[in-house]
């Protein structure tokens, strides 16, 4: 009975920190957005979405990432078509490309602009925008449309595309946490 009980505190415990943590919370009502208002992105709000980004650790503080701020809308419509996947940037005001330089890391800038790419995700979400990931990179037709619609230098590679905004509506977040996906000291 007594483990029971300590079980059940300990559970509690876990669930009101969870929510009454800022950055807990906001990483759990994380969700990916697919349609958009047309209000448009505040400047600032952008600039802090890439501070955010630039926050992310990266080996051995290399920092490869670049971004490309769109928001013309015929450029917009022309990534929907390059990256079928990312066909919600047609109705969207604002998209991210996260891109990484392959001369500053050889070794780990997908790494590096993936942690970026989580950073600016969690940015948006707490200030109550929406977006998603869409994948560019290791799609070579992609890449390289990207690359030319951008006149991008060659050691430029464009990892994804964020398509993001203010929401229609935004989805439930999925509970993803599987107990048996955990192996504590061996497999």
């Amino acid at each position: 009975m007594k483990k029971i009980v300590l079980l059940m505190l300990c559970f509690f415990t876990v669930t009101v920190y969870a929510q009454t943590n800022e950055s807990i919370e906001n990483i759990f009502s994380r969700t990916s957005v697919r349609s958009y208002t047309d209000k448009k992105v505040e400047s600032e709000k952008i600039d802090l979405i890439l501070k955010a980004a630039m926050a992310a650790p990266s080996a051995m503080n290399r920092q490869p990432w670049e971004f490309i701020v769109v928001t013309d809308k015929k450029t917009l419509q022309k990534l929907a078509k390059i990256a079928p996947n990312a066909g919600y940037a047609k109705d969207s005001n604002l998209a991210f490309i996260v891109c990484g330089d392959n001369k500053i890391s050889d070794k780990f800038w997908e790494q590096d602009c993936s942690a970026a790419t989580e950073n600016l995700l969690l940015a948006v979400n707490s200030l109550g925008l929406g977006a998603v990931w869409c994948a560019v990179y290791p799609f070579d037709e992609k890449v390289k449309a990207i690359q030319e619609l951008f006149n991008l230098p060659e050691n430029i590679i464009p990892l994804n595309i964020i398509p993001a905004g203010y929401f229609e509506e935004k989805a439930t977040p999925k509970d993803k946490y599987k107990k048996e996906k955990i192996h504590n000291n061996k497999w």
